[in-house]
């Protein structure tokens, strides 16, 4: 039986770690509510564009509060520096903003090409592009995370 029971856990742990590789880039609970909620598609593509302008402003926001977070927690002098003035924070945080302008970058031309498998006039090539965006932005997120910039 404890074999069985064994087997069973395993398996369900395969399907689940194969459908989160399998998982579509333009799928998300997101577009299932708008799609849901809206019979009319220019409404349920208005809706998911609201929910990527949201996502988006809360990923600029998670990014703002982060380099800050880095300044503040890291205020040691740089090793060497001719400037007294100048912390690990300060050079920490300009390579941290750099990097996250090179990721929006990556995140706009990445769901450009999504969406560009289904061609520009296709009703949906705007609602795949938002969804992207939402599934990259919460991805990133726990990227940012892993920074633990907000620890002192």
């Amino acid at each position: 039986m404890k074999h069985i029971v064994g087997a069973v856990i395993f398996m369900t742990g395969i399907s689940v770690t194969y459908a989160a590789d399998k998982a579509d880039i333009t799928a998300g609970p997101e577009r299932d509510r708008c799609w849901h909620d809206y019979s009319d598609r220019g409404k349920a593509s208005e809706c998911l564009h609201e929910l990527s302008d949201k996502s988006n402003k809360k990923m600029d926001a998670m990014i703002t509060a982060t380099a800050r977070q880095i300044k503040e927690n890291n205020t040691g002098p740089v090793f060497r520096s001719n400037n007294p003035q100048r912390t690990i924070g300060d050079d920490f945080s300009k390579f941290f903003l750099a990097s996250q302008n090179s990721w929006k970058a990556y995140r706009k031309n990445f769901c450009l090409g999504v969406g560009s498998q289904i061609g520009e006039d296709a009703w949906d090539y705007w609602p795949y592009i938002y969804q992207c965006q939402i599934n990259l932005n919460q991805r990133h997120a726990e990227e940012i995370k892993m920074l633990r910039a907000d620890e002192e």
